[in-house]
């Protein structure tokens, strides 16, 4: 490794950890099983570090969030780990966060948003291989159960109501943090709401 290369390692790696001292995380990608491994790993360390301090004297996790969205089994785990943590997870919309990176979104205790950023709602995408009963067997479970849970998870998270929620579901709704304001998708809108010094 020549030396330019290394030193850009060492600072990328210096600008990693003190990302995560100061408990800051990043999903800059497709949603995929790394995830787990990287984000939920941090949010259950960060819940170990803070036992037995009071939750409203604890330090929080800012989530910054600009994905495309991707893996449901592995969104939800991050969903999961979020909601559940004493900790306070606070997600922060950099740029966009669609289908899965919205649904994500949608779990912090607190949830800003930059003001050009965008978020999309959608029925997501499927793919089926296998056999023919097997493929019916996976699509029953993601037509029956998943889209009935996200619902539930959606309206219960927003001002998204079941009138609306049926109107947009099967289409790609792209909207900006007023809208998201508007629904209670979004609860700050930064250098309206808030100050940046609140998401950094």
């Amino acid at each position: 490794m020549e030396i330019k290369e290394l030193f850009n390692y060492c600072l990328e790696d210096k600008y990693n950890i003190e990302d995560l001292e100061g408990r800051r995380l990043y999903i800059n990608y497709n949603i995929d099983s790394n995830i787990v491994d990287d984000i939920v790993y941090h949010i259950m360390r960060y819940n170990r570090e803070d036992k037995g301090i009071e939750v409203s004297n604890r330090k929080p996790i800012i989530l910054y969030i600009n994905s495309n969205g991707g893996s449901v089994p592995d969104g939800y785990a991050v969903i999961d780990a979020i909601i559940n943590s004493k900790t306070p997870v606070f997600t922060v919309n950099q740029g966009y966060c669609y289908s899965m990176g919205f649904l994500i979104f949608l779990a912090g205790h607190k949830r800003y948003s930059m003001p050009s950023a965008t978020f999309l709602m959608h029925d997501g995408d499927t793919a089926t291989w296998d056999s023919t009963a097997k493929a019916k067997d996976r699509m029953d479970f993601e037509t029956n159960q998943v889209e009935v849970y996200t619902k539930s998870y959606i309206l219960s998270r927003t001002k998204i109501d079941d009138k609306l929620y049926e109107e947009k579901y099967r289409v790609e709704w792209y909207f900006y943090p007023e809208e998201a304001k508007k629904y209670g998708v979004a609860d700050y809108i930064v250098g309206v709401d808030c100050d940046i010094n609140e998401v950094v």
